[in-house]
């Protein structure tokens, strides 16, 4: 039986920072979280509405670029704060704000009540290795209590 909540960890294993959202699912499955569902994706779009139906509460963990925050912030941001990011440059891929707005008028009564993100700061996605940088490293188990606090408060 599927549990009402997933926690979504986006992201690469061998780009460095990018593989915090896979880091983080990793922490919650050695602490055996319980009641929720974890699950890894290794890149967003459209493919991640058919991932996200039917459960009331989806939290997306994910590595973000550019936030003008030091790396190692971790940030709680909803779906409205990607609005002004809905429609892409590439035709052929979706980001995360066209999926949501996509999930929720193709399927309405199965999609998320609530998506939340938590996102961290990154340093660096582009060098492969299967090793966060230091601040994204140091980031990681208060990352993992972010998504504990939100499972709770939700």
């Amino acid at each position: 039986m599927r549990n009402r909540t997933l926690v979504l960890g986006i992201g690469s294993p061998i780009m460095c920072d990018d593989a915090i959202g896979l880091r983080v699912l990793k922490e919650m499955e050695k602490r055996g979280v319980q009641g929720v569902d974890l699950t890894e994706a290794c890149a967003s779009g459209l493919d991640l509405i058919e991932v996200m139906l039917d459960y009331e509460l989806v939290i997306i963990v994910d590595a973000i670029i550019n936030s003008s925050n030091p790396p190692g912030t971790i940030m709680v941001l909803s779906p409205e704060d990607f609005s002004d990011t809905v429609h892409g440059t590439n035709p052929h891929e979706a980001n995360v704000a066209t999926t949501i707005e996509l999930g929720r008028t193709l399927e309405p009564e199965r999609f998320p009540r609530k998506i939340l993100f938590v996102a961290v700061e990154a340093n660096d996605v582009f060098t492969v290795s299967e090793e966060m940088t230091p601040e994204v490293e140091a980031a990681l188990e208060g990352t993992v209590e972010k998504v504990l606090q939100l499972i709770s408060e939700n």
